[in-house]
C-alpha cells in the first residue's frame, strides 16, 4: 500500500509543476518594423511584425503560421518619433485568463 501512495505522489508531481507555470499561456518577443503613412490626412504610425520568438528559454510561445494575434500597442513617443523602417521589439504576454499585455523593449537597434 505504501508503494502505491509513492507512485501516485510521483505521478502527480509533474501535474502540479505544470499548473504552477500555467499562469502565462504565451510570453513572446515580437520583432517588427515601423511604417509611417506618407498621406498628410492619415498621420498614423503602424508596426508590421515579421518574427515571433520565445521571451526566454523557459517561455511558452507557440504561434501557428497564419494564426491571428490581435492586440493594441500602447502609445509610446519612441515609436512615434522613430524613422520609417526602424526595427522595434515588443514583449507580448497572454495570460491563461485571456488578458494580454504588450511592452515596448527597443526601438532602432
Amino acid at each position: 500500500m505504501k508503494i502505491v501512495k509513492v507512485l501516485i505522489a510521483a505521478a502527480a508531481l509533474p501535474l502540479l509543476a505544470s499548473a504552477a507555470f500555467a499562469d502565462s499561456s504565451k510570453d513572446c518577443i515580437l520583432e517588427g518594423t515601423v511604417h509611417k503613412n506618407s498621406d498628410a490626412a492619415q498621420q498614423g504610425v503602424n508596426v508590421k511584425f515579421h518574427s515571433v520568438s520565445k521571451y526566454d528559454e523557459d517561455a511558452n510561445c507557440r504561434v501557428r503560421r497564419g494564426e491571428k494575434m490581435e492586440f493594441k500597442l500602447p502609445p509610446d513617443p519612441r515609436v512615434q518619433d522613430a524613422e520609417d523602417g526602424s526595427p522595434v521589439k515588443y514583449r507580448y504576454r497572454k495570460e491563461s485568463d485571456g488578458s494580454s499585455s504588450t511592452e515596448l523593449i527597443s526601438v532602432g537597434a
